[in-house]
This record gives structure tokens, C-alpha cells and sequence, in this order.
């Protein structure tokens, strides 16, 4: 999302600039990542019965968590879910505010979700991943599943989906975290279902249909219990067709690639 002669990267710019303008920013240097020690492995928390889940991120991810709590407790009437949301422009800011990091200490957090990850849309720039790096690994010290969640594509720009998905693969690599194929599952639906309607008419942002294939996707991560199961939600304004549709094409990705690797 860093390309500044793109309409995308002007909001965002103009994101940044309101929230620089509006929180209490901080100098404070994004702490560097150890590589010389071995990584902490990743704590699987799908089969706790109360699932309270923190995500950082920007506005892609501002509706997330009350979709996952809607999904996730009218799908599975034996657990429940409670969702917090820290927010700001890119993690790396999230980050250089150390209260922000200090609420993964909350030893009742079983999953963090992780988006805002500067990128290049032209995938000609890279950026740092310390921030990234430095959630993930803060998650694992108090045993919360780390998933990291890169952004979907843009309309009509499916090969985004693809390399935003492989930068957080990159991420993982250096610190092993679970990695959501958001834009792997956006693309392969609009392969099937073409003129669904996934983003707003800004062509960036999610519609409703889009938050709710994302919050799908993230109920299976966080479950481990196939989205293509799901039962029929009256409460979810899309048709039994769309939500049967939805769910296969989740639990097919995810197959394909699991987001927290293979059992």
C-alpha cells in the first residue's frame, strides 16, 4: 500500500497524516528481532473454549472483529469470543507505542491478529518487518496464537493477493507465525463467483460480502472447524448459495495452504 501515485496509497496517506494528528504518538524505536536465537514455536489455541483475540491494524481490519465474534458464536453455541482492536495506520507505528505492545501481556489473549505490514504495490520497494516481527514473537511469549493477516488485493489487481501473501510467508520464515491467505481465498472466489461484490466502491476496501469471506477465513484459523460446514446464518445478509459458496472456497484454500502449516 505504498505506492504514492495510486489513489489507494493518497488515503492512506491521508490515514496517516489524521492519526499522527490525532493519537498520542511515540519516538520509540521498533525493537530489532534476534535472529541468533531459535524462534519460539507457535501455541495452537483452537481448542479453547473462550477465545479472547486481539487484533492490530488499520481500517482493513476495523470491522473484523465483531464479524469473527458474530460468525464464530452463532456457528459454535459452546464457545465464545471477545475481540479488542488497536489501531493505527501501519504496525510499525503501532509498534513505536509501547502500551500498545504492553496489552499482549493480558494473560487471557488466545489469538493476535496481525495487518498493516507496510508493502509496495509495485513490489519494486521493500520495507522493514521488525514490527511485525517483534508482535509475533511478544504474542508467543505469553502462548497466543500469532496469526498475521495480509491484506486482500485490490479490484482487479489478483496478483497483489498472491505477493502480499508471500511477504507475510517471508515473515513467518524469520519468525514463525500462522499466515492467512486472505488474498489466495479473494481470488480463487472471484474466479467462481466473478461479479461478486467483495469491495466497496473505493476498489480498496472491503464490502460487507469481503468482510465477512475474510472473518470466515479467520473463524476456521482460529476453530480449526472446516468453514464449509457451516450451517446456514439467517442473520448474515448473503444467500444460502453465497454463504455455502463462501465457506467451500475458504476450506479449499486452506487446505492448499494452512495457515499455521501442517499438523
Amino acid at each position: 500500500m505504498i505506492s504514492f501515485n495510486t489513489p489507494k496509497q493518497f488515503w492512506l496517506f491521508s490515514l496517516i497524516f489524521l492519526s499522527a494528528c490525532g493519537s498520542g504518538s511515540s519516538n520509540t524505536k521498533v525493537p530489532q528481532s534476534n535472529t541468533s536465537e531459535s524462534p519460539t514455536p507457535i501455541t495452537q489455541n483452537n481448542i479453547e473454549d473462550n477465545y479472547n483475540i486481539i487484533i492490530y491494524g488499520n481500517s482493513h481490519s476495523s470491522q473484523l472483529g465483531r464479524i469473527i465474534e458474530h460468525i464464530i458464536e452463532n456457528q459454535y453455541p459452546d464457545k465464545s469470543v471477545q475481540t479488542t482492536t488497536v489501531s493505527g495506520p501501519f504496525l510499525d507505528n503501532i509498534v513505536s507505542i509501547r502500551a500498545n505492545v504492553d496489552k499482549l501481556k493480558n494473560k487471557n489473549l488466545s489469538h493476535a491478529i496481525f495487518q498493516g505490514q507496510k508493502y509496495s504495490q509495485s513490489g519494486l520497494t521493500t520495507f522493514p518487518t521488525d514490527a511485525a516481527e517483534h508482535l509475533i514473537s511478544s504474542a508467543k511469549a505469553q502462548n497466543i496464537t500469532p496469526i498475521l493477516f495480509p491484506e486482500h488485493p485490490q479490484r482487479g489487481n489478483l496478483e497483489e493477493g498472491q505477493r502480499v501473501y508471500d511477504l507475510h510467508l517471508s515473515i513467518s520464515a524469520k519468525q514463525p507465525s500462522c499466515v492467512a491467505p486472505i488474498g489466495l481465498v479473494w481470488n480463487r472466489l472471484l474466479v467462481l463467483m466473478p461479479n461478486a461484490k467483495l469491495h466497496m466502491d473505493d476498489g480498496n476496501h472491503a464490502s460487507y460480502a469481503g468482510n465477512v469471506l475474510t472473518a470466515m477465513t479467520f473463524s476456521e484459523i482460529i476453530t480449526s472447524r472446516p468453514a464449509d460446514i457451516m450451517k446456514f446464518d439467517p442473520t448474515i445478509n448473503l444467500s444460502k448459495q453465497e454463504q455455502a459458496l463462501f465457506g467451500q472456497v475458504v476450506t479449499e484454500v486452506l487446505n492448499l495452504y494452512p495457515a499455521c502449516g501442517v499438523s
